[in-house]
């Protein structure tokens, strides 16, 4: 008996709380940001996957890889812009479809590489291959889109969604004894 509840104490632990907390601060945030944008859809994805994922299991984790996601995040969207307008200009003076679908995946695929270097060299190890696939995910999504609003919504979004974190993981719940440490 003394094993079951024990295991049912640890079945909703701290961190599993402060996950929650993310995404009910998150939402809130959001709906703010959407009484100035009412056209904003109600639930902010990103918010909520980035709060939940950047809710690490120690506070300095939590700072160091916000940050680095981050800059994955801005780093891809800066490579997507450029190259998905390129790519519009450049299949809007060809004709033949075929033409245009090996100037489209030639920039994704050089727009990969760009992205996993600029990653690599901004310090975002762990995040290269993410960078990489917002970077595809961009391109391949924006095709007929705003490119120009869905980059300030993705990037608010995870902004919002890693800041949530860091003020829940490492402000108002930071891990034990490791408070000090913090710089964030």
């Amino acid at each position: 008996m003394s094993h079951s509840k024990e295991h049912h104490a640890h079945l909703v632990g701290m961190r599993k709380i402060k996950s929650l907390m993310a995404i009910f601060v998150g939402f809130w945030i959001w709906q703010a940001v959407r009484l100035f944008f009412p056209s904003l859809e109600v639930h902010p994805l990103y918010v909520y996957v980035y709060g939940l994922i950047e809710m690490r299991d120690s506070s300095q984790k939590t700072v160091d890889m916000g940050r680095d996601r981050i800059k994955a995040t801005f780093i891809a969207i800066g490579i997507g812009l450029p190259f998905l307008f390129l790519g519009r200009w450049i299949t809007s003076l060809t004709g033949p479809e075929w033409l245009d679908i090996a100037i489209d995946f030639s920039l994704l695929l050089l727009g990969t590489l760009l992205a996993l270097i600029l990653a690599e060299k901004a310090d975002c190890h762990a995040f290269c291959g993410l960078c990489a696939a917002i970077f595809i995910i961009f391109m391949l999504t924006q095709k007929d889109g705003e490119p120009l609003y869905y980059s300030v919504f993705r990037a608010s979004q995870t902004v919002i969604g890693v800041f949530v974190a860091w003020l829940i993981n490492v402000k108002l719940f930071p891990y034990p004894g490791k408070a000090k440490q913090e710089k964030g």
